[in-house]
């Protein structure tokens, strides 16, 4: 019997797709495992190459203010004479509560004790606050581009050459 060329042309056909689609699978499980690969070879990245050790801490961003302590904040504070009250603490709202206030410490503190009128939070401002303000005072500050381009390139630069004064 003869063959009809439409049947001839499908069981080719039939015959071709088995192989093709075992190449498809093959290719995306494959494409699979070297997703997974990759991510397992950046944990191992992240984890032991690009760590300092046990004291690894996030990095801060330079303009995130309000992750800076308030030893920094204050510093920055005098520094620039912003004449910003110190923020507040935990200790001093609790010295400043009703219990607190019953306190040796509260009594005994630096005002002279009993009699005189103890230093309230009204001077204090929160962390934020202080921290909001520095990053405005900061953000506000005039900047001379080239100045700071021309420095930074004079310290690289100089940087191993030491200052002799000689005398002849």
């Amino acid at each position: 019997m003869a063959r009809n060329p439409k049947e001839s042309n499908s069981e080719s056909e039939s015959s071709k797709h088995p192989s093709s689609s075992t190449t498809t699978t093959t290719k995306t499980s494959q494409k699979v495992k070297n997703q997974a690969n990759y991510q397992k070879q950046q944990q191992y990245l992240t984890k032991h190459i690009h760590s300092n050790g046990p004291n690894d801490k996030p990095k801060v961003l330079p303009l995130d203010f309000d992750k800076y302590s308030d030893e920094v904040l204050i510093k920055y504070n005098k520094r620039y004479g912003l004449n910003l009250p110190n923020p507040t603490s935990v200790n001093n709202d609790i010295l400043n509560s009703e219990i607190g206030k019953k306190t040796f410490t509260k009594r005994n503190s630096s005002n002279g004790g009993v009699g005189k009128k103890s230093s309230t939070p009204a001077n204090k401002i929160t962390k934020i606050d202080l921290a909001n303000q520095v990053k405005n005072h900061f953000l506000n500050l005039p900047t001379k581009e080239n100045e700071i381009i021309t420095n930074f390139l004079y310290k690289v630069k100089h940087q191993d050459d030491e200052f002799k004064l000689t005398f002849k």
